[in-house]
């Protein structure tokens, strides 16, 4: 959690410079948790986190300087945090303010896909502000924002994924979840919104994890290849010791009772170790091949 809160912080303070970001921000706070009362009597941005809800203010002034604004501080009924309230007071500003974030530019209407790559970053910014968590990566990758809300969700799914990504969408307790799991997409997103710093953890994270996981298939590969050594080792000294029962070795052609006294004489041997010790040298398929011969002579024994 303290991953995700961090990477909120960072975000919350992320003031796009362009006033059509900035009116594209706000209407993700809309979406998620914004409410026009009495036919346009005031408009209302709540969130529970202090420093979004002073985002929320200062974006609003900062597209709208001349409205009359209010910072409401009430206590929520169904939880023991407070709620902040970012209010515009006059009925015109607030048919103002809601007809600005209604009349965006889209790429797609249907979807409500914005035109400018700049304004879909600030949604997915603001929507991921309101209603969004991002999992410590030392335990998983994984990124979702929620809503109740049919539409929003489909919103969020598709401008994240006009940037080439691949969220997608479930429920979980009434709610709809838009989510990556994907570490490069989540590495994008991040980039996206403006959370650098949450980023470089996140990508120092993944960087101590693929080193651990390549360490360990070394050693698991290095392991099974001792194992396998052992195990052919075994049925080599198993092969000639069955032929030692039934013959001395010498009764063997010279190169195989070369190479099964040596086998006797050195079981822990690689085939390439062996190989050295006979002279001339042979290599490791050579040594193999006279093993192999053994070992079809010892089944021949019965």
């Amino acid at each position: 959690m303290a991953f995700s809160k961090d990477t909120k912080r960072e975000l919350a303070r992320v003031i796009p410079e362009e006033r059509c970001c900035r009116i594209a921000e706000l209407s993700a706070y809309y979406d998620f948790n914004g409410y026009l009362f009495g036919g346009g009597k005031y408009l209302d941005f709540y969130h529970f986190t202090p420093l979004i809800a002073r985002k929320i203010l200062t974006l609003v002034k900062g597209v709208f300087p001349e409205v009359q604004t209010q910072l409401l501080v009430q206590r929520a009924r169904a939880r023991k945090n407070q709620v902040y309230t970012v209010r515009v007071l006059q009925p015109v500003d607030a048919r103002m303010v809601h007809e600005a974030m209604r009349s965006q530019e889209y790429l797609d209407q249907e979807r409500e896909i914005l035109a400018l790559s700049c304004c879909r970053k600030a949604y997915v910014r603001g929507a991921f502000l309101g209603h969004g968590s991002v999992t410590n990566p030392k335990k998983t990758y994984h990124l979702e924002i929620f809503t109740e809300k049919y539409e929003v969700a489909q919103k969020v799914y598709h401008n994240i994924n006009a940037f080439g990504l691949e969220a997608k969408i479930t429920t979980r307790k009434g709610d709809l979840l838009v989510y990556l799991k994907d570490a490069d997409h989540i590495v994008t997103l991040l980039n996206l919104m403006g959370a650098y710093n949450a980023l470089m953890q996140l990508e120092n994270v993944r960087i101590v994890k693929d080193m651990r996981n390549r360490v360990n298939r070394l050693v698991n590969c290095e392991t099974a290849n001792v194992e396998k050594t052992i195990q052919a080792a075994v049925e080599q000294i198993d092969a000639v010791e069955k032929i030692q029962k039934h013959m001395s070795l010498s009764d063997l052609p010279p190169k195989l009772a070369e190479i099964a006294t040596l086998r006797i004489e050195n079981p822990y041997a690689t085939l390439k170790e062996l190989g050295q010790m006979i002279n001339p040298p042979i290599s490791k398929s050579g040594v193999n091949y006279r093993l192999q011969q053994l070992i079809k002579i010892s089944k021949s024994l019965g």
